[in-house]
C-alpha cells in the first residue's frame, strides 16, 4: 500500500467512484477510499482531480430532493411517529407503524409530476434495523407499477432506477423483524456526468 508512479493510468475514473459509492454507501455500508500519498507526502494530481469531480457528480445528483413538499399518508402508524416525518430530512424523526404490525404501506403524493432515478431511504438506526423486504411502485397510466424492491435498508439505502416520471410514490413494507420505522425517503434526478 503505497503510491506506485507506474499505477497513475490505473486510477479510477469518477464514474468508477460513483458506482462504488452505490454499492457501498447506498447498501447501508461504508466507502473506504485508499488514498496513499506520494514520495513527498502528497497525494497524486490524478487522484486529487478524480476525487474533485467524483464530488462534483455527488454534490449535483443529491442536491435537490424531488419529494420535498409532497404529503405522506400511512397504512397505519404510532402515536406520535406521523407519515410527515419521512419527509422533513431530519434523521431523528420517524414514521412508525403500531407496535403489532410487521408490514405496511407508505404513499407520498409528490408536489406535482417528478422525473427520477435515484430513491433513497433510511431507517431510524437508533432503533435498529427492522425492515427485510420492501418494494417501491410508481403510480403510472392509472395503477402501480414496482420499480424497485429490496432487503435491508438500514441507515441508508439508495436505489438505482431507470429514470421514472410520476406524481405519486408507494413504499410497501412486506416483513419486518419488529414494527417497520423509516426516517427519510428522498427521490433524485442523476447527474449526467454519472454515466
Amino acid at each position: 500500500w503505497f503510491y506506485h508512479r507506474s499505477e497513475d493510468s490505473l486510477v479510477k475514473s469518477p464514474q468508477e467512484l460513483v458506482d462504488l459509492y452505490y454499492k457501498s454507501v447506498g447498501r447501508n455500508a461504508v466507502l473506504l477510499l485508499n488514498m496513499p500519498p506520494d514520495p513527498n507526502g502528497r497525494i497524486n494530481e490524478n487522484d486529487i482531480r478524480t476525487l474533485k469531480e467524483f464530488r462534483a457528480i455527488l454534490d449535483e445528483t443529491f442536491k435537490v430532493n424531488l419529494a420535498s413538499g409532497g404529503k405522506a399518508t400511512a397504512s397505519n402508524y404510532h402515536a406520535n411517529y406521523s407519515p410527515d416525518n419521512i419527509l422533513d430530512n431530519d434523521v431523528k424523526s420517524f414514521w412508525a407503524a403500531d407496535n403489532d404490525k410487521r408490514n405496511a404501506t407508505l404513499e407520498i403524493i409528490l408536489n406535482g409530476r417528478k422525473e427520477f432515478d435515484r430513491i433513497m431511504i433510511q431507517e431510524p438506526i437508533q432503533l435498529g434495523q427492522r425492515i427485510s423486504s420492501f418494494e417501491i411502485q410508481i403510480f403510472k397510466n392509472d395503477t402501480w407499477e414496482t420499480v424497485a424492491q429490496g432487503t435491508t435498508i438500514g441507515y441508508k439505502r439508495i436505489l438505482r432506477i431507470s429514470p421514472a416520471q410520476t406524481d405519486k410514490i408507494k413504499i410497501v413494507i412486506k416483513e419486518s423483524n419488529n414494527s417497520p420505522a423509516i426516517s427519510n425517503i428522498a427521490l433524485f434526478k442523476a447527474s449526467k456526468k454519472e454515466h
